[in-house]
């Protein structure tokens, strides 16, 4: 049924096309639309962005390009309202999104902001829990609209923090061709797009199609210095304990001895440091900082006036961003051991290496294993990876290549006109999907062993087949099969050529933790507007309202090793029957996944009313009720705003509402869905169990805005004071809070903690601990932490308020006969107080103002001060323009914690990260228009972040100073 509408939507758009063209109207030239009315984001009622009570900030097409036609994201992430947004380096706690991008106004998560085009919804990204602004097609858009306040009483639940509406453009005329250029040094190919689109104009409509593609390279983190600080700078900067060449225990009597445990002879030859007991390893120059990106856009839209007084609209977009080799690590860590059925050694967690792996006699032989390797062999512990420094053979560069790809398309149409009561209407119809297919490869638990022990191989029988022999192979997790460090060049002393692992061996162990993720969005609209005979003096009442149904999606299908119901074991893939207590999965790193196919649907009903009460007084009333029924139930929401026309160039605005975000699919429904974050410095990255939650709430929020807008001639300024008050914001608990408040004194095994103290038993059942002991018992310690588990709850409570400043001024003629201009856009955050958050009866975090603050898997990224600044001089067909971008500086909210220590102090605190773009356009002959630009002119770097790429990529931009170059040109 649905590719039937796709297919009778297309020839509608087709039919449509061919009838309009056959009028045979000569082109005009592509003009800006002059609209003295129209219908503005935050309300169903006609007025002007300048006219309105609530803080909308329009950019035109215009604006954009004057700032050197920025991409998607760099535009969103130069909006002084927009905190901590994905779009550049993606790898490290952002998820599986890589080449996606979101809004997040206020700091409050991406997932609180609404996004619209044209008005309408989109379904949110399969990656994630909001809209993928990279879908966006860049050629069509006319103008950005932005309302920083709270919207539900208008479009419902997700517009808790705020609106943005992408709005297309109306008034191409003809054949519009774009390429652009970035030369991004280092860069492997640096950046460049290009696109296409076609407009018509007639007296009864208007057709608009484009195309549009953009490449971007990848940046490797070798490229940029900052990103390779030692392990004294900074410890989170890409360095795990769990390296190769790694750590290893000695075998006594069947059982393990941690009295002398054994690290790899070459760990300080060709990676380290070294320590008695750990072997460090540094995987950051295996990623990279922006990775290869291929996006593309197709989109069609018509307007036609079917009658005088009704209109036809249809839209039509197809998009889509393909990551093929996003690169990671060489491999994992190992979050999964094998059963001692595969080991033939009974152990309580690791990997047991017979006397007879290659590997290990060439150690022997050297005279430099442990004197019981030659009888007992080896077992490895949890500080070791199978591959680290020497690279992984299956790929080029040594890293491993995971693979994201993302595809949508959407159809919207609608019906707008007028009774002859003078009562209009706007009927639509909107449908998306939006899927991702997600491959990351990794390493199989049963396989592995196997392998270890001369059994591996994809024609090897475990059962009848002997040890290295035919179709058996051995996998070598010794530094005598790595010739040295790939990154750095340093030769290995101890190499064995024999001793090398093939891409035979390799193939058979790692296979790919892949599923498809597919949402759905359906939304039918029905808005009524007029006006009321009724008239105080200042014209008459105005109203709207309407009714919405919206039903939306999200299916989950796996593969059979990473679907739980397949592969429930660490024996499944060698042993389909295996049955165990603990279904953690087949694979090393990661936790299975289940498949499953939630929905439900929306029906609500709002009205509006604006009542001028004076010439200069007008109020906005506005109500909207949205049933879901179930556990989630009903919610109503209204809101009003006034604005009060003070004197000719003074006015006051003010708006407060209620408003609210229901909880998505996913996290209502009993399903599980595993992540992985940052432990601690002893158990590194490590699984987070996150458990939907039935009983969840919406989220609620009382918004406030009061604001003054002058106008002087030449001169524009607005203020504005804003607040959010949540109580029970949805989130997942904190991981890094149970950590902490169970070992407060943080990876220390020698002093104190929590475990056996009878107010923290709920703390300690969340956790699944290794027995590295090999007592039977798993051990309480940071360095045994194999997974967590997280509940979806709503949270504690969390106030926000902060102050908007825009200002600009235009002094005409007065520099050869040209203009100079002068603008600054700026939000400073009073504060964002989070109340105390409590796990299973413990304050795990007490209350804090995160306001100037960096918390790590927590709040994110929240600098106090965002602003931009510019100076423009226009003189005709030319204009240059300089731009200040401020970014505050933030407190790293571990500050005070074992993360930071007297001898690594670095990143404490993250400076304010400042940069200066120059941009150049010209209108040149032919209909031609050039833009030219130097971003980040003094090449500032990024301030030093404890972060794995050295950085806060929510906030900065790694790229340095680069040169842009595009041209525009109309036929």
């Amino acid at each position: 049924m649905l590719n039937t509408r796709y297919l009778a939507g297309a020839s509608s758009i087709a039919l449509a096309a061919v009838i309009t063209l056959s009028a045979g109207q000569a082109f005009a030239q592509d003009v800006d639309a002059e609209v003295s009315e129209v219908v503005v984001t935050g309300s169903f009622i006609a007025g002007s962005p300048e006219d309105a009570a609530l803080p909308v900030n329009v950019i035109g097409s215009d604006e954009m390009q004057k700032q050197g036609s920025p991409s998607t994201v760099d535009l969103i992430k130069s909006i002084p309202a927009v905190s901590g947004a994905i779009g550049e380096s993606n790898q490290f706690g952002a998820g599986q999104t890589t080449g996606s991008g979101n809004i997040n106004l206020r700091g409050l998560g991406a997932t609180r902001t609404l996004v619209l085009m044209n008005g309408r919804r989109m379904a949110v990204s399969p990656g994630g829990t909001s809209v993928d602004t990279n879908l966006i097609p860049t050629a069509a858009i006319g103008r950005l609209e932005v309302l920083k306040d709270g919207a539900a009483a208008t479009y419902g639940s997700d517009a808790i923090g705020g609106v943005v509406n992408f709005i297309t453009r109306t008034n191409l005329d003809g054949f519009e061709v774009r390429g652009d250029y970035s030369h991004i040094d280092g860069s492997d190919g640096n950046d460049y797009g290009t696109s296409i689109a076609y407009g018509w104009r007639g007296d009864r409509g208007n057709i608009l199609l484009t195309a549009g593609y953009r490449h971007r390279s990848e940046l490797s983190t070798r490229e940029r210095d900052y990103t390779q600080r030692s392990i004294t700078e900074n410890p989170q900067g890409g360095w795990s304990s769990f390296g190769n060449p790694g750590l290893y225990l000695s075998s006594t009597n069947g059982g393990l001895s941690f009295t002398s445990p054994y690290v790899d002879p070459s760990c300080n030859a060709i990676s380290g440091p070294g320590t008695a007991a750990s072997c460090n390893f540094n995987y950051i120059g295996f990623d990279n900082l922006t990775e290869r990106e291929e996006h593309y856009q197709l989109y069609g839209e018509i307007n036609f006036d079917l009658t005088d007084t009704t209109t036809f609209h249809m839209e039509a977009l197809y998009a889509g961003h393909d990551v093929p080799e996003e690169k990671s690590s060489p491999s994992y860590p190992p979050n999964n051991f094998p059963t001692s059925g595969l080991t033939t050694k009974a152990q309580g967690n690791g990997f047991f290496i017979p006397s007879s792996n290659p590997g290990l006699q060439a150690l022997i032989a050297k005279g430099l294993a442990p004197a019981s390797a030659a009888t007992s062999g080896l077992f490895t512990s949890i500080a070791w990876r199978p591959i680290g420094v020497g690279g992984n053979g299956l790929y080029d560069n040594g890293g491993k290549e995971d693979k994201r790809k993302f595809t949508a398309y959407r159809l919207s149409s609608g019906l707008k006109g007028k009774f002859e009561n003078g009562i209009g209407w706007d009927a639509g119809l909107t449908y998306m999907e939006d899927w991702s297919d997600i491959a990351t490869p990794d390493i199989l638990i049963s396989r592995l062993q196997l392998a270890l022990r001369g059994l591996g191989g994809a024609g090897c029988n475990p059962s009848t087949g002997v040890a290295g022999v035919g179709a058996c192979q051995y996998f070598n997790p010794f530094s005598t099969g790595t010739a040295g460090n790939v990154l750095d060049g340093r030769a290995n002393p101890n190499y064995v050529a024999g001793t090398v692992n093939n891409q035979a061996i390799l193939d058979y162990l790692f296979e790919d933790y892949s599923y498809e993720t597919r949402t759905k969005l359906f939304a039918a609209d029905l808005v009524f507007n007029g006006e009321l005979p009724i008239d105080f003096g200042a014209g008459p009442l105005a109203w709207a309202a309407g009714t919405q149904y919206r039903w939306s999606s999200i299916e989950r299908q796996t593969s059979d090793y990473t679907n739980i119901a397949v592969t429930p074991c660490t024996d499944s893939p060698v042993n389909p029957a295996a049955t165990c207590v603990n279904q953690y999965g087949g694979f090393s790193f990661f936790g299975p996944l289940t498949d499953y196919n939630l929905d439900y649907g929306v029906i609500a009903g709002f009205g509006e009313l604006q009542v001028p009460i004076f010439d200069s007084l007008t109020a906005t009333l506005a109500v909207r009720y949205e049933d879901y029924g179930g556990n989630i139930g009903a919610t109503t929401n209204p809101k009003v705003a006034v604005k009060w026309q003070a004197t000719d160039w003074l006015a006051f605005r003010a708006s407060a509402g209620s408003t609210f975000r229901a909880p998505p699919q996913t996290q209502i429904a009993p399903s599980v869905t595993t992540s992985l974050a940052y432990t601690t410095a002893a158990a590194g990255y490590r699984a987070y169990d996150v458990y939907g939650n039935p009983n969840l709430e919406p989220e609620k929020a009382n918004t406030l805005n009061v604001g003054a807008i002058l106008e002087i001639g030449d001169f524009n300024a607005t203020l504005d004071y804003w607040s959010f008050d949540f109580a029970g914001p949805i989130d997942n608990e904190s991981g890094s809070g149970i950590i902490n408040a169970l070992f407060p004194n943080g990876t220390s095994t020698t002093l104190p903690n929590n475990c056996g103290v009878a107010a923290y038993a709920g703390l300690r059942n969340r956790i699944t601990f290794n027995d590295i002991n090999s007592d039977g018992t798993p051990d309480c310690l940071p360095s045994a932490i194999n997974r967590t588990r997280l509940n979806v709850v709503n949270g504690p409570d969390l106030k926000t308020s902060g102050l908007d400043f825009a200002a600009s001024y235009k002094a005409r003629d007065v520099l050869a006969g040209g203009d100079l201009s002068f603008g600054l856009d700026l939000t400073y955050v009073l504060k964002y107080e989070v109340a105390p958050t409590v796990i299973e009866g413990v304050t795990v975090k007490p209350a804090r103002d995160y306001a100037g603050t960096m918390d790590y898997l927590g709040y994110g990224s929240q600098p106090q001060w965002k602003a931009t600044v510019f100076g423009e001089y226009t003189n005709g067909d030319h204009n240059l323009r300089w731009t200040l971008r401020y970014i505050d500086g933030m407190i790293d909210t571990r500050v005070g914690t074992s993360t930071f220590t007297a001898t690594s102090p670095l990143g404490q605190k993250i400076d304010a990260f400042v940069t200066n773009d120059l941009s150049y356009r010209v209108f040149l002959p032919w209909e031609t228009t050039l833009t030219a630009a130097v971003i980040n002119v003094f090449d500032a770097d990024p301030s030093v972040a404890r972060l794995d790429l050295s950085y806060d990529p929510f906030t900065a931009n790694p790229l340095g100073r680069y040169f842009k170059l595009g041209v525009t040109k109309k036929f």
